[in-house]
């Protein structure tokens, strides 16, 4: 729930500068072409047009605080990715009704990345790792335990 608070900054954040973007194009296309590929000069168009650029600037200024804030009271950014990174130690064993070796899935390293499905996996082991650790899995049609039984677990 917390990490909503974070990207809602985020998305603040980023229409601000979305704005700052449209003032600087409607002073001329020079400076909206400059303000969008050249990051150093949205600062100088602040600085010169503030008239034009504060609303936007206050934009952005409420969104970063709101980041601020939510990386502040949970110990950083990093907090966030922490808990990923506590996927690689987990211990799986396969289905008893499996044919994998339980020493096999074991000396493996596998962890969650995305990959949903069987045509993304390289092993049996790596799609029962995924099928047993890894949310929103479409590895496991008949609900059995067994995933991919036509492609790696047959």
């Amino acid at each position: 729930m917390s990490e909503i608070v974070f990207f809602v900054g985020l998305g603040i954040f980023v229409l601000g500068g979305m704005g700052l973007l449209i003032a600087a194009f409607r002073t001329s296309i020079l400076w909206g072409l400059a303000v969008l590929f050249v990051a150093p000069v949205a600062i100088i168009y602040t600085i010169f047009r503030w008239q034009d650029a504060k609303g936007s600037f206050k934009i952005q200024v409420f969104g970063f605080l709101i980041m601020a804030a939510f990386a502040y009271m949970n110990g950083g950014i990093s907090s966030v990715t922490s808990e990923i990174s506590n996927l690689s130690s987990v211990n799986i064993s396969p289905p008893a009704n499996s044919s994998i070796s339980k020493s096999n899935v074991r000396n493996q390293q596998f962890r969650c990345d995305g990959r949903t499905h069987c045509s993304q996996m390289t092993s049996c082991a790596e799609a029962t790792y995924f099928l047993k650790n890894c949310p929103n899995t479409k590895m496991d049609g008949d609900n059995d335990g067994i995933p991919c039984e036509g492609q790696w677990c047959r």
